[in-house]
């Protein structure tokens, strides 16, 4: 039932590249260091459950000039780092990633030798969750809970999963 979300999610978002959970696995075991995870999704759900290391961004921000200040991007952008937004399912992480990726092209003024890459994580948080890949929650101990957003998206979840709302 999430294949057909994943895809809705990329037909609306055309412009967003995304990278699997596999891949992003890969990269964050291979060279964490290099990877910008940004959750973009409410406190109450970054509580719950992230990605550790992940930096809860507001997924209504627009001014992306804090975002950027809030993720560390100016000091990185020499570094070759990789941005991964991710979120519930895909839409709000693909909202930030077009708005983020949008915001360092267009340099705001400033000339960078290297962007960072920005992605969406394809699936989101549900499909991380389900795979059994690590999470931890609010106070960075290991969880296997997820908040669901709403009762739609918990349904793309493994009922162990859930976290009550």
């Amino acid at each position: 039932m999430l294949k057909p979300v994943s895809e809705w999610i990329k037909h609306s978002f055309q412009t967003v590249e995304n990278v699997s959970s596999d891949s992003l696995e890969q990269l964050l075991k291979e060279d964490r260091d290099r990877v910008v995870l940004v959750d973009a999704r409410s406190q109450a759900e970054y509580e719950v459950s992230h990605i550790e290391g992940a930096v809860r961004v507001d997924p209504d921000a627009s001014n992306m000039d804090n975002v950027v200040q809030q993720l560390g991007l100016p000091d990185v952008q020499k570094e070759n780092k990789t941005v991964v937004c991710y979120c519930t399912v895909g839409y709000h992480g693909s909202q930030m990633a077009q708005k983020l990726s949008g915001f360092l092209a267009n340099g705001s003024g400033r000339h960078e030798e290297v962007l960072p890459r920005v992605y969406n994580l394809e699936g989101g948080l549900v499909k991380w969750a389900n795979e059994r890949k690590e999470i931890v929650d609010g106070r960075n101990k290991p969880t296997a809970l997820v908040h669901p957003y709403n009762q739609v998206w918990g349904q793309l979840l493994e009922p162990e999963l859930r976290a009550s709302f």
